[in-house]
């Protein structure tokens, strides 16, 4: 059945079953309810996103009125839908795609464009910028936190590199949160659910005096783990997350503003591994896989856990775990000068990231623990002059600063039984115990940042019905940083003279003393110009030319900088040529919003892992392909009815390595130095995804002594199949997915209580975050969250 008629269906279905289940229920709404933002007032419904109020531009607008492709979430549809984090975000964003396996490795991407998934490096820089409250997130870690108390989440499709500025040359996610108020509020919510489920988020804000305002958040979740750890009987993939935001306003007079933010987070988790799902006996032209995983099994003796996904089951001995915290301070000025209004963002942040993995996979003590912890710091500063008022041109200009600094420090310790497990079976015994057993190697690294812009955009408003927005950003960075290696070991004065060079020669394949500094410099001119059309008052038409860089950075990790085979580590920029057009259309009294876009962009100089024949086949990362993403995303929004919001969006993208002859060849290839992945489709993008859902809701009048609602939501995704590997590896397919939300409950009108009964992958659909094959040949995954429900009371007051 082919996929664009399965998408379409399942939609239709949902939609319909929908309206088919109330239709008793709609003819009893005689008003139109909502989620409340203030005690008092009906908020706009739940799925209703074409009134929401965005800052793309650096202004506050009408989303449907920005000529950007754009899906804008108010604080109603992501309370309802129990969007607190990024990866629940892309299940009402198709375009958007966020692999999770761990915080560190995390990867964002938009229309296929990101973070490369098979690469999570300290020194170089993601694609898609994500923005709290102004303030540009430098690690794709730090947005992992639980995201609660919003104003708004606007995603942004296509390079904003002009008013975002760095590194959003793939798109930005901009996270706005709730500001003081001058009048007392206070509520959050609390929730119970299986696997000991438990989160508590509750806010107060209200004014010390009549120019001061405050405001208090605190978001507590703790989760039970999915995965049994066969060893300890523990369970992994747990979840526990602490985070604290206060907030002061200052309004002295009604032109000037003053808002500060201080935030902090903790987190923790014990990880347990991936799953395994078998390994590679032979390689696909037939010849026997060397040493592979249950060939070392059976030598050594140890019983792999079954080869089966549901049993969500692991056997590791290294207490595999993490540590995770965050804090910062963000001031923003805001002084309405008549003309125009200044703008001050100054920010502080650290993100500090502490693991501890297990290196086998095994009960055995081999990998006795493999890990890259972080202790990363960012200063920003931006200031910004926007006009203000109606004119013939608008206008918004400014500078920017980012500090950035990661202290990172990377672990191979080998236990006890590491020779047995990871050299092959011809190995001395004597030579490879001596050489690997009780061997450490420690890595020590520091990528430093300080990047410079300037940028400017207009929009000239040729006619009422024609704009024409355009941009320029010039941006000045320079990086730096060394790498710092040392290995430590048994002694081999034991050994005879032939043995120790053979083991000194075991040691130089895991790893010994290396050192080199690097540093690269580069400036770059990023802009756009879009040309709009109000064709009529419902319809605006745009088209879009932008060009991007995703800046450069420093490879700082265990290659050789001398010598014949020396490798570069100084990666160069990518950079991207994006065309669009699209249309936003609003039609019956605002009722239904309807968006189409259709985009191609190019990528030059992308960057990625090589093998490098000149240098006797070594692997290695840096600017090595061209990559194109071309496709067509669609957004619907509509209220039929007051009782009833529905939506739905979907999207195609066809994301290709135009040029990528010198790759890395998959795993299961033997006897090629490298491969030619040239036309073939990039990793980590779904050519199908689609989201669809909404809301019906009926009045039960006064309940509780307030007007009251019941209501029932729903929310389907679907991805088609993505590979995970940049080798594009077919044991790293993995396949296409769907998840069904569900919600049901009653809620005031007034936002006073609201019960809620939900429900997440309902279906308990199995799917994958990640897959592949490791050099032992295992075939691992790591799994998505199982079927989980709960209820959630929530109160505004």
């Amino acid at each position: 059945m082919p996929i664009p008629n399965a998408l379409g269906r399942r939609a239709a279905l949902l939609a319909g079953a929908m309206i088919l289940t109330t239709p008793a229920l709609a003819q009893q709404a005689l008003v139109a309810p909502g989620t409340v933002d203030e005690p008092g007032s009906v908020a706009e419904p739940v799925a209703q996103s074409d009134d929401i109020l965005v800052t793309a531009r650096r202004r506050t607008e009408k989303s449907q009125d920005v000529p950007i492709a754009i899906n804008a979430f108010g604080s109603a549809q992501i309370e309802s839908t129990r969007t607190f984090n990024l990866r629940d975000l892309q299940q009402l964003t198709p375009s958007l795609v966020v692999t999770n396996t761990n915080p560190r490795n995390t990867s964002i991407n938009i229309r296929g464009l990101g973070n490369n998934v098979a690469v999570y490096n300290d020194g170089l820089e993601p694609a898609v910028g994500v923005y709290l409250d102004g303030v540009y997130l430098a690690r794709p870690g730090q947005t992992v936190f639980d995201l609660a108390d919003l104003e708004r989440i606007e995603v942004l499709r296509g390079p904003q590199g002009t008013l975002f500025g760095k590194n959003t040359s793939a798109g930005a996610v901009v996270v706005t949160t709730k500001q003081p108020t001058f009048d007392w509020q206070a509520g959050g919510d609390a929730s119970l659910g299986n696997y000991d489920f438990r989160q508590l988020h509750a806010y107060v804000s209200g004014p010390l005096t009549d120019t001061v305002a405050a405001r208090l958040f605190v978001s507590k979740t703790d989760r039970d783990g999915f995965t049994r750890n066969r060893f300890d009987g523990r369970y992994g993939q747990d979840f526990h997350d602490l985070n604290l935001r206060g907030q002061l306003l200052y309004k002295p007079t009604d032109t000037l503003s003053l808002r500060i933010i201080g935030d902090w987070g903790r987190q923790n988790s014990f990880t347990a591994g991936s799953i395994l799902l078998g390994a590679i006996r032979n390689y696909d032209n037939g010849t026997l896989f060397p040493n592979n995983y249950y060939d070392r099994a059976t030598r050594l003796g140890y019983s792999p856990v079954a080869a089966d996904p549901a049993l969500r089951t692991t056997d590791t001995d290294a207490n595999p775990r993490y540590r995770m915290n965050q804090h910062g301070v963000n001031v923003t000025t805001d002084w309405d000068i008549g003309p125009a209004t200044l703008t001050s963002v100054t920010a502080y942040r650290a993100w500090n990231w502490y693991p501890h993995n297990d290196g086998d996979g095994t009960s055995l003590d081999a990998g006795a623990d493999f890990h890259q912890s972080n202790e990363q710091r960012q200063v920003s500063q931006e200031l910004r002059i926007a006009s203000n008022g109606n004119r013939r041109v608008d206008y918004v200009a400014g500078l920017y600063y980012l500090y950035q600094s990661i202290e990172a420090e990377s672990v191979n310790r080998y236990g006890t039984r590491a020779a047995d497990w990871f050299l092959p079976p011809t190995t001395n015994a004597a030579v490879g115990a001596a050489a690997l057993n009780g061997y450490n190697v420690v890595s020590h690294s520091r990528p430093v940042t300080d990047s410079y812009a300037a940028f400017a955009q207009t929009i000239w408003h040729i006619t009422d019905a024609v704009d024409l927005t355009t941009g320029l950003r010039y941006t000045y960075e320079t990086k730096s940083g060394y790498f710092d290696q040392t290995a430590t070991g048994a002694s081999l004065a034991g050994l005879t003279a032939a043995q120790q060079t053979a083991a000194q020669a075991i040691r130089a394949r895991y790893g010994v003393a290396n050192y080199y500094e690097a540093r690269t410099e580069a400036g770059r001119l990023s802009g756009q110009a879009t040309l709009s059309w109000k064709v009529a008052a419902p319809i605006l038409a745009y088209a879009t030319y932008a060009r991007g860089n995703k800046f450069g950075g420093l490879n700082l990790a265990n290659i050789t900088t001398t010598g014949q085979f020396a490798a570069n580590p100084v990666i160069r920029p990518e950079t991207i040529d994006s065309y669009e057009v699209g249309a936003k259309t609003t039609w019956a009294d605002g009722r239904i919003t309807a968006n189409v876009a259709a985009f191609w962009t190019d990528v030059k100089d992308y960057q990625t892992t090589i093998i490098d024949v000149e240098r006797n086949g070594v692997s290695f990362f840096t600017n090595a392909a061209k990559v194109r993403t071309r496709g067509i995303e669609a957004d619907v929004r509509a209220t039929p009815t007051r009782w009833l919001t529905l939506y739905g969006s979907g999207t195609y993208d066809d994301a290709r390595y135009i040029s990528y002859a010198n790759a890395p060849c998959p795993i299961e290839i033997t006897g090629r130095t490298l491969c030619d992945l040239s036309g073939q489709r990039l990793p980590g993008v779904s050519r199908w995804a689609a989201s669809a859902g909404g809301e019906v809701r009926a009045p039960l009048g006064v309940n509780f002594g307030h007007e009251a609602e019941l209501y029932a939501g729903s929310d389907y995704s679907y991805r088609s199949g993505s590979n995970s590997t940049a080798s594009l590896s077919r044991h790293s397919n993995i396949p296409g997915y769907e998840l069904l939300n569900l919600r049901f409950g009653i809620r005031s009108l007034d936002g006073r209580y609201d019960i809620q009964f939900w429900g997440r992958n309902v279906t308990d659909s199995t799917y994958y975050l990640s897959l592949a094959a490791n050099n032992t040949g295992a075939i691992s995954g790591t799994l998505g969250d199982p079927r989980t429900y709960g209820l959630t009371l929530r109160t505004k007051w």
